[in-house]
């Protein structure tokens, strides 16, 4: 008896996962840079010894301010059908990204067990978002370089027609 639960035990962890669709509503902190610049203008006269000299001076100058911007939005993925992907909120998405078109980004180390999803959204070469799903509660939430979101995620049939 000992033995026929073990071997289902097993057969239920070595069974592959079903594909699944997620979408989730939420919100985050997207991180932002404000650039504030500014130029002055001087004239200056004078004299060196007894030669007179004149002229106008220019400069300019940046300064970039870090800011936290707070978003809402919707959070899709695809998982566990040979192409895993994610769709991230544009507001945490840099200047420079990879990406298939709409917004979809592979994700990497897909690491699921019954509890949870854990998985990297490949954003770009440095930017790799941490995915954390709670299968239990239904909540996910991502960490990066750029932003962080969370929200509540429902199962989606991708098969359904649309509805308008």
């Amino acid at each position: 008896m000992v033995t026929g639960l073990l071997a289902a035990l097993l057969a239920a962890q070595a069974a592959p996962q079903q594909p699944v669709s997620l979408t989730c509503f939420g919100g985050g902190t997207a991180k932002k840079a404000t650039i504030i610049s500014g130029g002055s203008t001087g004239y200056m006269s004078g004299t060196v010894g007894t030669t007179p000299v004149s002229g106008t001076v220019t400069g300019s100058s940046s300064v970039v301010i870090p800011r936290n911007e707070e978003f809402t939005d919707q959070v899709d993925l695809r998982l566990f059908g040979g192409d895993d992907r994610i769709r991230l909120p544009g507001s945490t998405i840099p200047t420079i990204h990879g990406g298939a078109g709409g917004g979809w980004y592979k994700l990497k180390d897909v690491v699921a067990d019954a509890r949870s999803i854990r998985a990297k959204a490949m954003v770009n070469f440095v930017n790799h978002p941490v995915v954390y799903i709670d299968r239990v509660t239904g909540t996910i939430s991502i960490a990066g370089r750029n932003g962080n979101y969370s929200g509540e995620c429902q199962a989606t049939d991708s098969n359904l027609p649309a509805k308008f």
